[in-house]
């Protein structure tokens, strides 16, 4: 079968890396979207500017994909923001809305899309990127933590739903990942010394280290693996 795979947060951290590190072979058609400019040169790679929070840019990616008779068999949903990372006494609900609409809301419109493809094809693979604060807290997380808790409960509930259609429904809970989204939480704690120090191995991923296993996920015969959460967390939630 002629396999499709698209990732969204394609410009930059586990979205780029996961491009990165794919086996280009196994793929017909490699669509990459992000909310910035991603410059490939691949014929068998499209680029497509997506702001997942836009229901109806989401419903123009997938008019295009079919128009030009592409239908998803692979995904993974790495497009995110971080939250401002402050007390909830200190922030307000549109930061709330926001942080929901990107992460969460996102996320559940990019699955309704790509599991209509994949139904029709009869088999596929998902890999949503959550985070190990989706289940650890942590003071000034608390909407990032509700958003990616949300796409972890998605994962589960979907896989399940869609078991009997050869489709799996995994994710990844990272710790922390060195990319621009943690920038913010550095800063509130004070350096990236102290938020390697809150992780058992006393450092944090590179975002091909997450890369690696989203690449196990999708290139072997993991058909038995669906529903999972798979943490990614140098020991974070072991404590």
């Amino acid at each position: 079968m002629k396999r499709n795979i698209l990732i969204t947060g394609a410009a930059s951290g586990i979205g780029k890396a996961t491009f990165e590190a794919l086996n280009k072979d196994l793929f017909e058609n490699i669509i990459l979207t992000d909310i910035n400019p991603i410059e490939v040169d691949d014929k068998k790679v499209t680029a497509i500017k997506c702001d997942i929070s836009n229901s109806n840019e989401i419903e123009k990616l997938f008019a295009e994909l079919h128009k030009n008779n592409i239908k998803i068999s692979d995904a993974v949903n790495a497009a995110g923001m971080p939250g401002p990372n402050k007390p909830l006494a200190m922030s307000t609900v549109e930061e709330f809305d926001r942080i929901i609409s990107v992460n969460l809301r996102g996320t559940f419109i990019m699955m309704k899309h790509e599991l209509e493809d994949m139904t029709l094809l009869g088999t596929g693979k998902i890999v949503n990127i959550a985070s190990v604060l989706a289940s650890c807290g942590m003071a000034g997380s608390s909407y990032y933590s509700a958003s990616k808790a949300g796409i972890v409960a998605l994962t589960k509930s979907l896989a399940i739903e869609y078991a009997q259609k050869n489709i799996q429904i995994n994710c990844i809970s990272p710790g922390g990942v060195d990319t621009n989204l943690i920038s913010d939480l550095k800063k509130r704690m004070g350096s990236a010394s102290a938020l390697e120090q809150i992780h058992p191995v006393k450092r944090i991923a590179t975002a091909d280290e997450i890369a690696t296993y989203i690449k196990f996920i999708l290139e072997n015969n993991t058909s038995f693996m669906t529903g999972s959460e798979l943490f990614v967390d140098g020991g974070y939630s072991a404590q």
